[in-house]
C-alpha cells in the first residue's frame, strides 16, 4: 500500500512543457470587454481552464500543455467567439474583435438552473431554486428531493434502504438521532444543491447498498459575514424545543464557519406487537417517553495559502444525554376461548450519555490551469456511549395477583467506545484522451464494548456472568480507485471506474475467550453512459456494485434483556452483503424523469425474531440469510402549473423476490409494492413572501423482504412568512395530520405469526422563527497596492 500511494503522489508531477496564452477583447466600438469568460477546452470538449477578462479586456492563461485546443468566449452566458488553436509555444492572440450585439441598459440577464438536473453519474436537486425549501432546514430539503424518503427522521431511497450522507463530498459520521439533529442545524437557504448518487462512482466508498446523498453548501460571500438565529417549538404528545445559531465570516484568505444548537424536550412513541402461539396469543403494548437533552457544536476554518494551495479543518461535537422511560404491558389470551390467561408488566428506566466527535483536516492543491487537483483528507471519529438501565418485570394473574418466581429485577450497565482514523488521497487529472480521477484510502477502526448485567434481590446487586460481556472489535480497510470520464461526442458521454477494497476484521470476546478473524478483498466496478440528442431529451444507463457492512452494535454478542420472555443479542460472525445495481433513465426537459432499476443482493443480513412455542421465549439476533431481487420503475413529474403553483410528484412501483437460507423464517416471498409522493408549492403573493406547501406520502399494501406490510399514509402542511426583506422567516408546520398509527409488518418465525407496528409520535405542529443577517466587510484597498508585483509570482 505504501508503494501504491507513492505512485499516486508522483503521477501528477510528471514533467512536460507548459506554455502561456494571452490576448485582449474589444467590442464593436473598440472598447475593452470586461467580465467575458474565456474557456480553453480539449478536442473532446473537456473544459480545462476558465477565466474572466479584467477591466482592460485582457486575459492570461498559464501552464498549458502543448496540444490542440478550442478557445471559446462567452459574454453573459452568450457564446460570442470560438477558435481552434495549436499550442507548441507561448501564444499571444493580440486583439480579438467581438460582435456582442446586445445592450445591457435596463436589462437583467439571468441564467437559472433547472430545479432538477440529470448528470452522467448523479441526479441534482438545486435547492436554491426551490420555493418549498425556503425557511426550512437540510432535513426538510431532503423531504423534497425526488426518490428520497424521510420518515421518522430516517433517510432512505424509495424502494431501497438507508443512504450515506455527505456534506461537500465529506462523509458525515453521525447516524440516527445525531444525524437528524445535525441536518436540522443546516439552514436550507445555505444549501446550493443536493446530489443523489444511487450508483456512486469509484471515487466514493463502496459502502451502502442504496448509495450516497451529497449535500453541497453555498460558498460564504467574499469579504462579508453572516449569522443566523433560530428557534423551533414542537408540540406532539409533549413539547420539544430546538434553538441554535450560526456565524460565518470570510475576509481575505481566511474563512470561518461556526454553529451551536440545543434540543430539549420529550416525545412519546408507542410500539405494539402480537404473537400468535398455538395455545396463547400475546398482545404487547410498550409506551415510552423519550427525553432529549442534546447540544451540538461545529467549527470550521479554511485558509487560502496562495491561488493554488488551501488548507482547513472542520470539527463537530455532539453531547447527548437522553432519558428513556418505558412501561410495557403484555396480555396473554387463550387462543381458543379468548379468555385472559395472564399479564406481564415491565417498567424500565434508561440513562444514557453519548458523545460524538468528528475532525477533518484537508489540503487542496490546484496544480495547474488544465484542472489537475490533488486533495488530501485526514479524518478522526470518536463515539462514546455510557448506558445505565434499570428493569423490573413481573407476571400477574388476571386478578392482578403476582405469580411467584416470576419477578425479574435487574440493572445493566454498558460502555461503548468507537474510534476511527482515516486518510484519503484524491487526484483529478484531465488528459488528452479523458478526465481521470484516482486515489486511495486507508481506515482503522477500534471498538471497545463493556457490558455488565446485575440481578437485584433485596436491593442487593449480583453480577450475572452469563449475561455480561467484554467485546473488542477491530476493522481495517485499504482502498484504491481509478475512473475515466470522456465525452465521446456532443451527445454521448461515458464514465467507467474500478475500486478495490481490502478489509481485515477481528472480534474478541474476553468474557468467553472467543475470537473471530476474517479478511476479504473485493472489486467494485462502476459504469455510466449518457446520450443527450438535444436539450429536451436525455437517456442514461449505469451499473455499480456495492457492499453493506454490519453496524458495530450488531457485531457485539451482548444480550439485551427486555423481560423474562424476550431478549436480543449481537452476532460477531456477521458477514457483509453485496448488491449489484442497474439503472436505465429517460428525462424530458427535467420535468419528467423515468427510471427503471434492478438490484440483486446476496448474503444480506437483518434482525431475525426466533420464537419458541414451547418456552414462549423470543430471541432477536442478526443473521445473514437474505437473497433479494428487486425490479422497479420510478416516475417523477415536476410541473409549474402557474406563476404561483408548482407540483412535484413521484411514483415508485417495484416487484420484490426474496429467498431465505435459514429454516426459521419463510423460505420465499414475492410481491409488489408501491410508494407515492405529491408535493404542492403555492406562492400566495406577488412578492413571494407568503408560501404554502402540502406534502402527501402513501405506501401500498405489499411485501418488504420476508415481511408483509400494510398500507400507510402521511400528510404534512407548512406555511412560511418572509419578513424584513426575507431576513426574518416565520414557519408553521403540521405533520402527520391524518391516520397517525404507523405501518404494520407481519412475519413468520417457526410457523408462528408475528406482527408489529411502531408509532414514533410523529403527529405534531412546529412553530419556527429564523432570523438571518450579515454585512459586507470594508476592505482596506492599501492591502492591494502591490498587486502588480504579486502577479509576477509564478
Amino acid at each position: 500500500m505504501k508503494n501504491v500511494f507513492i505512485i499516486l503522489l508522483l503521477i501528477p508531477f510528471c514533467g512536460y512543457s507548459q506554455y502561456k496564452i494571452s490576448g485582449k477583447l474589444v467590442n464593436e466600438n473598440n472598447s475593452p470587454v470586461e467580465y467575458a469568460e474565456v474557456t480553453l477546452q480539449t478536442s473532446n470538449s473537456i473544459s480545462l481552464h476558465s477565466e474572466l477578462t479584467n477591466k482592460y479586456g485582457e486575459f492570461n492563461i498559464n501552464n498549458i500543455k502543448g496540444d490542440n485546443y478550442e478557445l471559446s468566449i462567452k459574454y453573459f452566458s452568450q457564446n460570442v467567439y470560438s477558435q481552434f488553436i495549436i499550442i507548441d509555444n507561448n501564444l499571444d492572440l493580440k486583439t480579438i474583435n467581438l460582435n456582442i450585439g446586445i445592450s445591457l441598459t435596463g436589462v437583467i440577464l439571468e441564467n437559472k438552473k433547472s430545479l432538477i438536473e440529470n448528470k452522467v453519474d448523479r441526479m441534482v436537486f438545486n435547492v436554491e431554486n426551490s420555493v418549498a425549501a425556503t425557511g426550512g432546514n437540510a432535513l426538510d430539503a431532503l423531504k423534497l428531493t425526488p426518490r428520497i424518503k424521510v420518515q421518522n427522521d430516517e433517510i432512505s431511497m424509495i424502494g431501497k434502504g438507508s443512504m450515506l450522507i455527505m456534506i461537500n463530498d465529506k462523509l458525515v459520521q453521525f447516524s440516527g438521532e445525531e444525524l437528524a439533529t445535525y441536518l436540522k442545524t443546516l439552514n436550507a437557504s445555505d444549501l446550493k444543491k443536493i446530489e443523489v448518487l444511487s450508483n456512486p462512482p469509484s471515487k466514493y466508498s463502496a459502502e451502502g447498498n442504496s448509495g450516497i446523498i451529497n449535500i453541497v453548501t453555498k460558498k460564504t460571500k467574499k469579504d462579508a459575514w453572516d449569522a443566523s438565529l433560530r428557534t423551533i417549538y414542537q408540540q406532539s404528545t409533549y413539547a420539544k424545543t430546538n434553538n441554535g445559531g450560526s456565524f460565518n465570516i470570510q475576509k481575505g484568505r481566511v474563512q470561518v464557519n461556526s454553529g451551536l444548537n440545543y434540543i430539549n424536550g420529550s416525545n412519546a412513541p408507542e410500539y405494539t406487537n402480537q404473537i400468535y402461539y398455538p395455545s396463547l396469543t400475546w398482545e404487547k403494548v410498550n409506551n415510552r417517553r423519550d427525553f432529549s437533552n442534546l447540544l451540538s457544536t461545529k467549527l470550521g476554518m479554511e485558509y487560502k495559502i496562495n491561488d493554488k494551495l488551501s488548507t482547513g479543518f472542520n470539527y463537530n461535537f455532539v453531547s447527548n444525554k437522553p432519558l428513556r422511560k418505558e412501561i410495557g404491558k403484555t396480555n396473554l389470551f387463550d387462543s381458543q376461548t379468548k379468555a385472559l390467561d395472564s399479564i406481564i408488566k415491565t417498567i424500565s428506566r434508561g440513562n444514557y450519555e453519548k458523545t460524538t466527535s468528528t475532525l477533518n483536516y484537508h489540503i487542496a492543491y490546484d496544480i495547474d490551469s488544465i484542472g489537475r487537483k490533488l486533495s488530501i483528507d485526514f479524518d478522526y471519529f470518536n463515539y462514546k456511549n455510557i448506558a445505565n438501565r434499570f428493569l423490573k418485570t413481573q407476571t400477574f394473574l388476571p386478578s392482578n395477583e403476582p405469580i411467584e418466581n416470576n419477578l425479574l429485577d435487574a440493572r445493566n450497565y454498558g460502555f461503548q467506545d468507537i474510534q476511527n482514523y482515516a486518510v484519503n488521497i484524491d487526484m483529478v487529472h484531465p488528459g488528452k484522451w479523458a478526465e481521470f480521477n484516482y486515489g486511495g484510502r486507508i481506515s482503522f477502526t477500534n471498538t471497545n464494548n463493556y457490558f455488565n448485567y446485575f440481578n437485584i434481590k433485596s436491593n442487593i446487586e449480583e453480577i450475572d456472568p452469563g449475561l455480561s460481556n467484554e467485546f473488542i472489535y477491530k476493522e481495517n480497510t485499504q482502498a484504491v480507485y481509478c475512473s475515466a470520464e470522456k465525452n465521446l461526442s456532443e451527445q454521448w458521454k461515458t464514465k467507467i471506474g474500478i475500486r478495490h477494497e481490502f478489509t481485515q476484521t477481528e472480534g474478541l470476546s474476553r468474557t468467553v475467550i472467543q475470537s473471530n478473524s476474517k479478511s476479504y478483498a473485493r472489486l467494485f466496478p462502476t459504469f455510466f453512459l449518457s446520450f443527450t440528442p438535444n436539450e429536451n431529451h436525455s437517456f442514461s444507463a449505469n451499473y455499480g456494485k456495492r457492499i453493506k457492512r454490519p453496524g458495530y452494535s450488531l457485531l457485539n454478542p451482548f444480550k439485551y434483556v427486555s423481560n423474562l420472555y424476550s431478549y436480543s443479542e449481537g452476532n460477531p460472525f456477521l458477514q457483509p452483503s453485496f448488491t449489484n445495481n442497474i439503472e436505465l433513465e429517460y428525462a424530458h426537459k427535467s420535468n419528467l424523469i423515468t427510471k427503471i432499476y434492478f438490484s440483486h443482493t446476496n448474503n444480506n443480513f437483518d434482525q431475525v425474531t426466533i420464537l419458541d412455542e414451547i418456552t414462549n421465549i423470543e430471541k432477536i439476533i442478526p443473521l445473514n440469510y437474505i437473497t433479494n431481487k428487486m425490479l422497479g420503475i420510478n416516475q417523477t413529474f415536476i410541473f409549474k402549473l402557474s406563476k404561483w403553483w408548482n407540483i412535484n410528484t413521484s411514483v415508485d412501483v417495484y416487484y420484490s423476490s426474496t429467498n431465505s437460507t435459514i429454516p426459521v423464517t419463510l423460505q420465499y416471498l414475492k410481491g409488489w409494492n408501491g410508494e407515492f409522493n405529491i408535493s404542492n408549492d403555492l406562492t400566495l403573493n406577488n412578492n413571494k413572501t407568503v408560501l404554502f406547501n402540502t406534502n402527501m406520502w402513501f405506501i401500498t399494501k405489499g411485501v418488504n423482504n420476508l415481511d408483509y406490510n400494510s398500507n400507510g399514509i402521511q400528510v404534512d402542511t407548512s406555511f412560511k412568512w418572509l419578513l424584513l426583506n426575507k431576513k426574518l422567516i416565520i414557519s408553521l408546520n403540521l405533520e402527520d395530520i391524518i391516520n397517525p398509527k404507523g405501518i404494520k409488518y407481519t412475519s413468520y418465525s417457526n410457523g408462528i405469526k408475528n406482527s408489529f407496528r411502531n408509532y414514533n409520535d410523529d403527529q405534531c405542529f412546529k412553530l419556527g422563527i429564523i432570523y438571518n443577517f450579515g454585512k459586507k466587510i470594508n476592505v482596506n484597498k492599501r492591502e492591494y497596492k502591490n498587486q502588480e508585483e504579486q502577479n509576477r509570482i509564478d
